[in-house]
């Protein structure tokens, strides 16, 4: 009982004050910018517009080509290599977008301080070490916003705190910081929010939102494209909701066009970079780099011991338990909200590389967290009305599995949780273990990256 009345004693904006110190403490103690170790691996190829465009002042990365370069190229660049030896950035530009305005921030700061206004000295890194967390507080305050229409401030602090703190998020706050997982919470938290307001007063303010949101969050991931189910989808109950919805997208055509343009708008940009340096409008920039829907890995994915989502975020069990509760108390949601999960998690694990390189859980998954958020709330709302024993055992393996998120996030900043090649016995040897084991290497099992790239099982 002590549990249950310390759980009501947070709110929605106690639990932002914490998350913000929280992860500011952890990043001024990890100082990743100080030994430049932010821009780095995925996050390098993100932010490579930014340097190329105005320092390089070459959007084709020419500069690379000269062989006083090659060590910036290896470091920070990281292209793809087209066949006639030209340079195609890796990644869409989405990301890069969003950095802008920290980039500019340290640009300024750097000029003043007198650091190197080059892209890469410390202030770069800093900006982009903390612009993750200005997103996901800008997606908290969204889904607040969502949350508070259904549930109480108890429920909705109840999520936060288990999302921010029970899962690989806080990870990617500090330790992964600049990575795509936090801007796209943030993107996809409005999107929904904006989804229900557009469907209680269809409105041109609400039209462009959301057409600029999911332009922008495809252009950040294409995959992200799969959010417009969530839009189209929305207060779907039965196979007949389906002509009525119809009938709503052909009364406010106009709407939903607007939606349409402004989406491909947003992502017309990344069409034109292509088209000019590949030749064609559409390109996979991940050369070599495929998805291969005919063999998804589904199961690996959630289960596997090497990056399996329910054994590093056990806590988000809750959430798909929640989807039967979306069915029987919020059934707008629950065909929107299934739909998207399903499809999510059949595109993801298509991946030639599902369990997502380096990295510390399946870390694609974070980005639909404010969609999985809704069935966590309607779990915590059937919680709230049930016996003591059962409050009592639900809130006492949150809190067991917050604790082991928060151990394990340490357990992979040390590389005891080893970042793309665990098994049962090396999670079990590891288990409770802060440093890891000198004979580890016995329990791993390396995944062959050219296999998977091609299709085939990585052992």
């Amino acid at each position: 009982m002590k549990i249950i009345r310390l759980i009501k004693d947070f709110n929605p904006k106690l639990v932002i004050a914490l998350t913000i110190i929280v992860v500011t403490w952890v990043n001024f103690n990890i100082t990743f910018w100080q030994s430049k170790k932010v821009i780095e691996y995925d996050v390098a190829f993100y932010y490579s517009y930014l340097p190329s465009v105005f320092y390089y002042h070459d959007i084709s990365q020419n500069f690379l080509k000269d062989t006083v370069n090659q060590n910036i190229e290896k470091n920070y660049f990281v292209p793809s290599k087209l066949k006639n030896g030209d340079y195609v950035f890796k990644s869409t530009m989405g990301m890069a977008l969003s950095y802008l305005p920290f980039f500019t921030a340290a640009h300024i700061f750097a000029k003043v301080f007198n650091y190197e206004v080059n892209g890469y000295s410390e202030p770069y890194h800093f900006a982009i070490q903390f612009s993750s967390l200005f997103y996901f507080i800008f997606g908290l305050l969204f889904l607040i916003k969502t949350l508070q229409l259904y549930f109480t401030d108890i429920i909705v602090s109840l999520v936060l705190i288990c999302i921010i703190f029970g899962t690989n998020t806080l990870y990617y706050l500090t330790i992964g910081a600049g990575m795509s997982h936090a801007v796209n919470f943030g993107l996809i938290s409005a999107f929904v929010y904006y989804t229900i307001k557009w469907h209680q007063r269809a409105s041109f303010k609400h039209s462009i939102l959301i057409g600029l949101i999911g332009g922008m969050l495809t252009l950040i991931r294409p995959i992200n494209i799969l959010i417009f189910l969530f839009f189209f989808l929305y207060n779907i109950k039965s196979a007949k909701d389906l002509l009525r919805k119809s009938l709503v997208f052909f009364k406010y055509k106009i709407h939903v066009l607007t939606i349409a343009l402004l989406g491909i708008l947003i992502c017309l940009p990344q069409l034109i970079y292509w088209k000019y340096q590949t030749g064609s409008w559409f390109f996979n920039s991940y050369v070599g780099e495929h998805f291969y829907f005919k063999n998804p890995h589904i199961l690996y994915g959630l289960f596997s011991f090497r990056k399996g989502w329910l054994i590093y975020t056990p806590i988000m069990a809750f959430a798909l338990i929640g989807i039967y509760y979306l069915y029987k108390t919020m059934k707008e949601f629950f065909i929107p909200a299934s739909a998207l999960i399903l499809i999510y998690l059949y595109v993801a694990f298509s991946w030639w590389c599902w369990w997502y390189g380096g990295s510390y859980g399946q870390r694609s998954l974070i980005d639909i967290y404010p969609v999985l958020a809704l069935p966590f709330a309607a779990f915590l709302f059937h919680l709230h009305n049930s016996s003591v024993l059962k409050k009592s055992v639900s809130y006492s393996l949150m809190i067991m599995f917050i604790l082991l998120n928060i151990f394990q996030t340490m357990q992979a900043k040390w590389n005891t949780i080893h970042f793309d090649s665990m098994t049962k016995e090396a999670y079990f040897d590891a288990f409770l273990r802060l440093t890891k084991n000198p004979e580890r290497e016995k329990f791993l099992k390396h995944p062959d990256i050219e296999k998977a790239k091609a299709g085939l099982e990585e052992y």
